[in-house]
């Protein structure tokens, strides 16, 4: 399960920094997977938690990202995405990926805001998301993927 976990998050980056968007058969598979792990074996879950642990790291980052989605500054992707990487590792790793991510995040900023992206690859679309009228917006889901296998690399 371990390698579906890594999978999952490798595409669900790759497609969030892609075209900016966390499409639902992906967050519907995660929770698939994630709910499968935990219940019918649970010595294959890559992190070792329990269906309670799953289910409360769940619901805290789907009401914590639901705050930020209600002012605007998230999409409902990023908020669905959260809840079920809580529901993969639980509560208790949230909050380290979480910090890690904002800083990975900041990090972004500040490229696509300076003349640093140039220096890095002129070819790399940099994009803040803001051609199209849209509004600006960073590709979180990525970063909360980058971010959750750092986590656990550094957890093991």
């Amino acid at each position: 399960m371990s390698f579906l976990f890594l999978l999952w998050l490798c595409i669900s980056a790759i497609l969030d920094a892609r075209f900016r968007k966390c499409f639902n058969w992906l967050v519907i598979l995660g929770l698939v997977l994630a709910i499968t792990s935990m219940m019918l074996i649970p010595e294959k879950h890559p992190v070792n938690i329990t269906v309670k642990d799953g289910l409360f790291g769940s619901l805290i980052a789907f009401f914590a990202f639901l705050i930020f989605y209600g002012l605007g500054v998230m999409g409902a992707g990023d908020v669905k995405f959260s809840a079920v990487l809580g529901a993969w590792v639980g509560w208790e790793l949230l909050v380290p990926i979480w910090v890690l991510s904002c800083c990975l995040v900041i990090a972004h900023g500040f490229v696509v805001r300076s003349n640093l992206k140039f220096f890095f690859n002129p070819d790399i679309n940099w994009s803040d998301g803001s051609e199209d009228g849209r509004k600006k917006f960073i590709p979180y889901v990525t970063y909360l993927s980058m971010a959750t296998v750092m986590v656990l690399m550094l957890d093991k």
